[in-house]
Formats: structure tokens, C-alpha cells, sequence
């Protein structure tokens, strides 16, 4: 079980944070540290990397979405004994007042950060904004040092050393500029981690990250600065599992499933039975319950929509009364057509009266407090807390919504979401799901 944890963030997006995350995870592993891996906010792509990185799987921590001892508890069960967490965005970044952000997660943890600063454009003045985020952290966390990133040259790196000396920053290390093992943006953020696998490609990315990482920084240092995590002081309790046979769609169209949701399912007795909607897999006839997360429907619309054996199978399980859900993809696939970015339409499960379209592309952002207007999901606490990140635009959705939206903020959204299967008032076995991802 993890006992220490170190919080890795930057000043921005793209500071070279998850490099340096990944890097770190394999040069150590490679040393036989006992190391885990975690993710600030609610990203399921950098965690798969994680994943892959250090051999076990990475889970998110979310501190607008999840209470304080949810957090430490999520944490400190990682089958490791160290824990390093990839921040998300700028170190203070995330709702109103901080919640999300990198710091408020550390503060949780009570663990140290590693800053990483991008210092393409500056010198001294990196050790500045060192020190004053030193200054600004919550009294539960502290600037255990810095990794110096994308350094031009000797020089470059001396004025900046100097700099941090003087301040009493401790340096970890410097990092020169290297273009190629960067993860490639795509669709909502960076590629998936399953894309780069089937091309061979995501292997030596890694390795170099490691490699650059244990030639530059100093692993020693970084391992002795992980701090105690914080203890919970009372059990968070967990999304109940939504039936005790839950037949989960995965594979590379739809991945983005929480570590942590599954994780408490199996705990508390159900059995997950994956199946995969690109392999023409139909979801297993004893399921109770199908659940069909997001990801990247959009990539393979001729190969779901030729699915005839899942699509079949998700139609004669919502005949029988299984109750059906799906997020943002999953939800999209329920729906009678997807349409493609150069507008051709795709034929879908049927199962909702909703058509969603890629050709108008609109970002849609942020987290949602979600109501539950019918209940769908068995023991499933009012509200829950969401995320929303797509491009797509639902052109037609009819039936009765599914959740009352709002966003983090407070504001009313409106209803969202649908579901069928409404008999006389009750449920049986509904077909339900939303854009939304649930978190918590």
C-alpha cells in the first residue's frame, strides 16, 4: 500500500509534465523502486500512460469531485509503496476557488510538489515564479524542488541553478529540449496510450522519456523527497456498482473507464465482464447491467456501425429488461446515428431517439452536478458529480432526460442526458446515458 507521494506540476500546460511523469515512473521502475502512479483531475488518457508506464494501474484523483478522505483513501491503496501524481494544467488551475486544481490535491495528500518549468523563454526568472509558488502553497504541501525543462544550453542552465540557489530552491535536474518523445495532441488532448501501443510506438517513447530522465535528473533526490500521504479519518463511500454482473464495453473505441469506479465495484461483490464493441463482441447474455464508457467512437464508425453481433446484442438485452448505460460515447452509440465529421451518417444501437454529429464541432467543458431524474442506476447517491469534455452536437434528442444539470459553479443547465424504458412511472430496465462522464 502507497505510504509517501510526490505531486508533480507545472506552471501551464505543456511544461512538460507528463514527460517528465512518465520518465520518472520508468527510470525508477527500472531501479526496482516500488513505484505507482496517479492523476491529478478527471483525464483518463495521461492516466493510461501512467499505466503503461510503471505496470500497474494508474487511478485518478479528483478533489473537486471527490471528498477529502476519498482522495487519501484512493492513494494510499495503490499496491505500491511510493505514489507519484501528474498534476493537471497550471499547479493552482481548476474551478472556482481552487477545487480541482494540482495544489488542492497535494494539500489533500499533505505531499510534497515537483515543479517542472518550461524555459524556452526565460532564465532567472524561473527561479522567481519558483519562489513565489513556493510562497503560495496551501500549509499542508511544499515545494520539494524543481526539474528545469527544454534548457537551451550550459549556460542557460547555470543562470538559472544560480538563481534557485540563492532562493533555497533545490534543483532536481535539467532536462534539454527534445522534440521527439513528446505525446502528440489529438481530438480532446493527447492521443490515446492503446493508439501509440498498435503502432509500435508507444514502448520506445517511454524508454526514451526514462532514459532522458535518468541521464539528466537526479533519481536519488526526487525518490527521497516523496512525503508521508495524509490518513483518512473516515471511510469515503463509493459509486455503488450498478448491477452484480456488469458487462463493461472496452477496447480502443471506448476506454475511458475510471480505475477507481471499478476498482470499488469489485470490491463490493460485482463481477465485471468486459466485451469489445470493435471485435463484434455482443455483452454477456447473464449481465444484469451494461455499462458502455466514452472514448473515440468517431475513429471507427464503419467498424461499430458493422458490429451486427453487439448492436444485436445490446438491442436484445435492453428487449429483456437489462438495464443499459452509456457515457458521452457510450451514450452516442446508443443512439440511432453518429454522423462523421465529413457528414456521412453511421447507424447506431437505435436504442435512444438521439442523433449526435461531428461535422458542427463545438467544445463542451467542464464538471457537472448531476440530479438523477429517473432512478436508473440502483443505489446511486443524488447528486453525483461529472465531467463533460467532447465536440460533438447532439442535432436531435427526444424522450424524457435523464439527469438536471449543473455546472460547478452552481448554474442551472437545464436538463440533460435521456433514457427509455419508463413504464407507467417505473423502470424496467432502462436505456439511459448523457455526455457526461461520472466521477464521483
Amino acid at each position: 500500500m502507497a505510504s509517501r507521494g510526490l505531486v508533480v506540476a507545472g506552471l501551464s500546460s505543456g511544461s512538460g509534465k507528463t514527460t517528465v511523469t512518465l520518465g520518472l515512473l520508468r527510470a525508477l521502475t527500472r531501479t526496482g523502486t516500488d513505484l505507482g502512479a496517479a492523476k491529478s483531475g478527471p483525464d483518463y488518457i495521461d492516466a493510461a500512460f501512467l499505466t503503461a508506464a510503471c505496470g500497474s494501474a494508474a487511478v485518478n484523483l479528483d478533489s473537486h469531485a471527490m471528498p477529502i478522505d476519498q482522495i487519501r483513501q484512493l492513494a494510499s491503496g495503490q499496491p505500491r509503496d511510493l505514489l507519484l501524481v501528474e498534476g493537471v494544467m497550471g499547479l493552482f488551475d481548476g474551478t472556482d476557488g481552487g477545487s480541482g486544481s494540482t495544489a488542492s490535491v497535494a494539500a489533500a495528500l499533505g505531499v510534497p510538489i515537483m515543479l517542472v518549468i518550461d524555459c524556452r523563454h526565460q532564465a532567472q526568472t524561473a527561479a522567481a515564479l519558483a519562489a513565489g509558488i513556493a510562497s503560495q502553497l496551501p500549509a499542508d504541501s511544499s515545494l520539494a524542488g524543481v526539474v528545469l525543462n527544454r534548457v537551451a544550453s550550459p549556460r542557460h542552465e547555470a543562470l538559472i541553478s544560480a538563481a534557485l540557489a540563492e532562493r533555497g530552491i533545490r534543483l532536481f535536474g535539467s532536462l534539454p529540449f527534445e522534440e521527439t518523445i513528446a505525446v502528440p495532441s489529438r481530438h480532446l488532448g493527447l492521443v490515446q496510450a492503446a493508439d501509440l501501443a498498435a503502432r509500435g510506438t508507444l514502448e520506445p517513447r517511454i524508454e526514451a522519456a526514462a532514459d532522458l530522465v535518468a541521464a539528466h535528473l537526479d533519481l536519488s533526490a526526487i525518490t527521497t523527497a516523496f512525503g508521508e500521504i495524509a490518513c483518512a479519518t473516515t471511510p469515503a463511500s463509493a459509486l455503488p456498482p450498478p448491477g452484480q454482473r456488469v458487462a463493461l464495453a472496452r477496447d480502443a473505441a471506448f476506454g475511458f473507464a475510471y480505475e477507481h469506479m471499478m476498482a470499488g465495484w469489485r470490491s463490493a461483490g460485482a463481477e465485471i465482464i468486459p466485451f469489445s464493441p470493435l471485435a463484434d463482441e455482443a455483452p454477456d447474455d447473464s449481465a444484469d447491467f451494461i455499462f458502455i464508457p466514452g472514448g473515440y467512437p468517431e475513429l471507427h464508425l464503419p467498424t461499430l456501425a458493422g458490429a451486427t453481433r453487439c448492436l444485436d446484442g445490446l438491442r436484445r438485452a435492453a428487449a429483456h429488461g437489462t438495464g443499459i448505460y452509456g457515457e458521452c460515447g457510450g451514450y452516442m452509440v446508443l443512439g440511432e446515428t453518429i454522423i462523421d465529421k465529413d457528414g456521412t451518417p453511421f447507424a447506431m444501437a437505435g436504442l435512444l431517439r438521439l442523433e449526435t454529429s461531428f461535422a458542427s464541432r463545438k467544445l463542451h467543458l467542464g464538471y457537472r452536478q448531476m440530479t438523477p431524474l429517473v432512478p436508473f442506476w440502483p443505489g446511486l447517491k443524488n447528486p453525483v458529480t461529472g465531467h463533460e469534455f467532447h465536440y460533438t452536437t447532439a442535432i436531435r434528442a427526444e424522450g424524457d432526460p435523464l439527469f438536471a444539470m449543473r455546472n460547478a459553479g452552481g448554474d442551472d443547465l437545464g436538463n440533460a442526458g435521456l433514457v427509455a424504458g419508463l413504464v407507467t412511472g417505473l423502470v424496467t430496465g432502462p436505456v439511459a446515458g448523457s455526455y457526461a462522464h461520472i466521477i464521483a
